[in-house]
């Protein structure tokens, strides 16, 4: 147990999801969420290949899109297996 005004590291990266609403998102929503996710990480992505240096920020971001990609495949394949099902 932390003392007492004292956060565990768990409990400040739950408050952290939650503030940043990835938390308690409905099922329904999820899909939406990606996309709109992909089309910011996107456009950012965009400005940092028009500048010179961010290279790490470029390179996470990348990363970023690549995940959310890996996100939106998973999440299509299941739909498609509880279709079938």
């Amino acid at each position: 147990m932390c003392p007492s005004g004292e956060k565990s590291d768990k409990q400040r990266l739950w408050t952290s999801l939650l503030e940043a609403g990835l938390v308690d998102i409905s099922a329904d929503d999820v899909p939406d969420r990606i996309r709109e996710a992909k089309a910011v990480v996107i456009g950012r992505l965009g400005e940092l290949l028009q500048m010179k240096g961010n290279v790490q920020e470029r390179e996470s971001a990348a990363h970023s899109l690549a995940t959310l990609k890996k996100l939106e495949t998973t999440l299509s394949r299941t739909a498609k297996r509880q279709d079938r099902e």
